[in-house]
């Protein structure tokens, strides 16, 4: 516990974590091609091809598979967020982090992460049973990942549209919704410490302290290329200020901070989940579900941003005039693999959509691109990535129940039944 510990005391008072500063310099319209994910080889043979085209694999749903224990999952986060072992009485009546839990509780999408470690820990274990430590292990991952969500957070101090924010902030002033992130990101943390402790498995610990360490990279990396944005004047940062101080980010560093973020801890939590099933931490099982976790964690956010584009898209079709005054969107892989053949569209990206008509000719060009289509390519290639990591693991109704995971991920179909 004492590695983690040190991780989050770092993450909460600021101290800085040392990440690689050299960004590859590209120029914006030319075609960089997207390289295949990493993949490693465990000498088996693939499952299947999967395509969101193709029919749902045969298996359970995996969300009925671990029903029961989820519910089980959600009682143990409501104890461990109301626990105040150790602590003083005003904490448990402190107001602001009873809007923590409060933020914590009504996010949508708390079961998919309590959900794949259960799945892995169960397909991985010799009796295909699970037990109290993978629940803590899903209880850890949960509050972890979504501390990174609060302290994502965090608005701007001119921000003005206060949903973007947390519950607390259409509440409460800017900038106390602001502390309230803060403050219930960190107490998420502790707890995650403080329950990571209590399994009391060194391997565990280190590889999920890796896991949150590379959150923060991610999130650095991250605020790193929208200041890019600012200092290029994008984002509200003046016409006059030169274009190309600093390059528009590329896809392929954009896809590796989403390989740094949540995908990693996924990634990790699953590779731990096997470790807690009795497999080596370096042995082939733990390292295919390393593989899967993380493969199936980067599409599911791809086919996030692909949505969240084609939405936009169906939205302009319907109405330009809707979309014509709109303000700057958030770059993601369709805008920038779009970007990479219209230069065009780059200087609106790094002039922070700071011209009338902006955003209508950003759509123009991701549209004519096919740039929605070729994120789902990718997304595609990471969740067959996931597939071909299961065929290591033994067969069993839960390990077909991954497989059906994977094809609703990519299919962007809804998990619960």
């Amino acid at each position: 516990g004492v590695m983690l510990a040190t991780v989050l005391l770092g993450v909460s008072v600021g101290w800085p974590v040392v990440v690689g500063r050299g960004r590859p310099q590209g120029l914006a319209g030319a075609h960089v091609p997207l390289a295949a994910p990493a993949r490693r080889s465990f000498g088996a043979s693939m499952l299947e091809t999967i395509s969101r085209d193709a029919p749902a694999p045969t298996g359970p749903n995996p969300y009925k598979l671990v029903e029961s224990d989820l519910e089980h999952i959600k009682t143990s986060i409501k104890k461990v967020l109301s626990d105040n072992r150790g602590g003083s009485s005003a904490i448990s009546k402190n107001e602001v982090l009873t809007m923590a839990a409060r933020e914590f509780m009504q996010r949508k999408g708390k079961s998919f992460r309590p959900m794949v470690v259960l799945l892995v820990g169960r397909a991985t274990n010799p009796d295909f049973s699970i037990g109290n430590r993978h629940y803590k292990l899903a209880v850890i991952a949960e509050m972890i990942h979504t501390a990174s969500l609060i302290h994502a957070d965090v608005l701007e101090e001119d921000e003005t549209d206060v949903s973007q924010g947390t519950l607390v902030h259409q509440e409460v002033a800017l900038d106390v919704g602001n502390k309230v992130c803060i403050l219930a990101g960190d107490f998420l943390l502790a707890k995650a410490a403080v329950e990571l402790s209590l399994l009391d498995h060194a391997d565990v610990t280190e590889i999920v302290a890796k896991g949150l360490e590379s959150i923060c990279e991610g999130g650095m990396l991250a605020f790193d290329g929208s200041a890019s944005l600012r200092e290029t004047g994008g984002a509200g940062g003046g016409a006059d200020t030169a274009l190309g101080a600093r390059a528009l980010m590329s896809v392929q560093e954009h896809l590796h901070i989403l390989g740094r973020g949540t995908a990693q801890l996924i990634g990790n939590s699953c590779q731990c989940a096997a470790i807690l099933s009795g497999h080596a931490p370096e042995s082939p099982t733990a390292q295919a579900c390393l593989q899967f976790g993380e493969g199936l964690a980067m599409a599911q956010q791809l086919v996030g941003e692909a949505d969240a584009m084609e939405s936009l898209l169906k939205k302009k079709r319907r109405s330009a005039k809707m979309i014509y005054a709109q303000g700057h969107f958030p770059l993601s892989t369709p805008l920038l693999i779009a970007a990479e053949s219209s230069p065009e569209l780059a200087e609106a990206l790094r002039r922070g959509f700071a011209t009338e008509g902006d955003a209508l000719k950003v759509l123009d060009r991701v549209e004519r691109s096919g740039a929605v289509a070729r994120t789902q390519e990718i997304a595609t290639e990471h969740t067959q990535l996931a597939v071909d990591s299961l065929a290591l693991l033994p067969p069993s109704d839960t390990r077909d129940a991954l497989r059906v995971l994977c094809h609703k991920v990519l299919t962007g179909a809804s998990i619960k039944p």
